[in-house]
């Protein structure tokens, strides 16, 4: 017998695709009362087994006789802390989890975090576990400018969102852990913030940088979009507009990305902080209507999914990887900070997996065409395709986001709607066409 995040296990069991562990403390009766919360919703034991996932509490204390003993893990040496000493206990449970090797992604989530199992197990399965991946849902702490010399500013995996290490990376992070314990401690006597952190450890000691690896509109006032946006990280303060409770003044929408929320859509991987029982499950609700609904929608004769409660959460990578319409346009998005190098929110690297993913998933499209040889502007670069055949099938993959490709060897593919894009006289020529059907 071997070990499993703690538990005994047959050696000859699969592999877990995801594995979550949500760090809680017995001096907290939230923490307690949304682990139970989320047994019931998005952890429940069916949902896990749906979506390749296993789920676990880390626990100093004990959870025997309750519904969280099943899935409770205690890690040797780990010690109850205030919040503002987390990142003692991360340390030490990601040095444990390094030792492991049951798991293609291991997640790191908060209790008061929402998980799509099914829809992060999905997107995580565009990319190769084997290889060295450390996501996030990407933010930056930028210090004091007179720190920024010795402390330039941090793209980090913001904590309550969750972060994932990929199996390749995990055991060097095990062996990084403690070192970055001590140097922690000595910086800080462990008053710190645990996300931060974590990023720094993998930058400093492995070079590792935090990627994306869903949408979060970084800013703007593009409504017509939100939908794009596959996590919401302000849930506290776009509840009211979320779940349909709203106050006498609805929601201000600032132009800053926290207070954009997109709808709650079946597609959206994370939701936080969700901060009591009752909102966790309303949440939960209304994704797997959703998802009911857009089944319901691409095939009408499923009437077994026709109940919201009878759905598995979560409509498989082939509807909820964005079209390379989609993704050319969020690959126009730069992350700044002070100090920092800026940061493209998806690499050329990705682009290609979400691309090879989407494929698999749904096929070749077939479309109609009318060839042009006029230049177009107000289109979007999309890396992946390597040939003009390869961008019209990128475009037709994109349905009605997309009605003209371009393409030239030396320039690449580019994607856009006619109606959107103008004539630029150049004498270069370009192999393109507009979609007719």
């Amino acid at each position: 017998m071997r070990l499993w995040l703690g538990l005994p296990v047959a050696s000859a069991l699969p592999r877990a695709h995801l594995c979550v562990f949500i760090p809680i403390s017995e001096r907290s009766r939230k923490d307690g009362a949304l682990s139970l919360a989320a047994l019931g919703t998005w952890a429940q034991e069916q949902l896990q087994r749906d979506a390749g996932a296993k789920v676990r509490f880390v626990s100093v204390g004990s959870t025997a006789g309750s519904p969280l003993e099943p899935y409770t893990l205690h890690v040797p040496g780990d010690e109850e802390v205030g919040y503002k000493r987390l990142p003692v206990r991360i340390l030490k449970i990601w040095h444990y989890l390094g030792q492991e090797d049951d798991c293609d992604w291991v997640m790191k989530a908060d209790s008061d975090t929402y998980v799509n199992l099914r829809g992060v197990s999905d997107r995580l399965s565009c990319f190769d576990p084997e290889e060295e991946h450390f996501f996030g849902v990407v933010h930056a702490i930028v210090p004091p400018r007179q720190l920024r010399e010795m402390w330039p500013a941090l793209y980090f995996g913001h904590g309550g969102s969750g972060y994932v290490v990929s199996r390749g990376l995990l055991p060097k992070v095990g062996r990084s852990a403690l070192p970055c314990l001590e140097d922690m401690l000595e910086m800080t006597q462990g008053d710190a913030m645990e996300d931060v952190i974590f990023a720094l450890c993998l930058q400093r000691r492995l070079d590792v940088q935090v990627e994306s690896y869903g949408f979060l509109r970084p800013g703007g006032a593009w409504d017509a979009q939100l939908a794009e946006q596959e996590f919401v990280v302000n849930f506290h303060q776009a509840r009211d507009e979320l779940l349909d409770r709203r106050p006498k003044a609805p929601l201000q929408r600032w132009l800053h990305w926290d207070a954009q929320p997109p709808p709650l859509h079946a597609c959206v991987m994370v939701a936080h902080p969700v901060e009591n029982e009752t909102d966790m499950m309303e949440v939960h609700r209304k994704l797997r209507a959703d998802a009911a609904a857009q089944v319901l929608a691409l095939a009408p004769t499923a009437s077994e999914w026709a109940e919201p409660e009878r759905m598995p959460l979560g409509l498989g990578r082939a509807q909820c990887v964005p079209s390379p319409m989609a993704l050319a346009r969020q690959a126009e998005v730069r992350l700044s900070a002070a100090g920092a190098p800026v940061k493209a929110f998806w690499t050329p690297k990705q682009l290609e997996q979400l691309s090879q993913c989407l494929v698999h998933s749904l096929g070749k499209k077939r479309c109609g065409w009318t060839d042009i040889r006029e230049q177009r502007y107000g289109l979007s670069y999309w890396p992946p395709a390597q040939s003009s055949d390869a961008c019209a099938e990128a475009c037709c993959r994109s349905g009605a986001d997309c009605s003209l490709f371009q393409y030239r060897a030396d320039e690449g593919c580019w994607l856009g709607r006619w109606e959107e894009s103008q004539a630029v006289a150049s004498d270069k020529v370009w192999q393109g066409a507009v979609k007719v059907w």
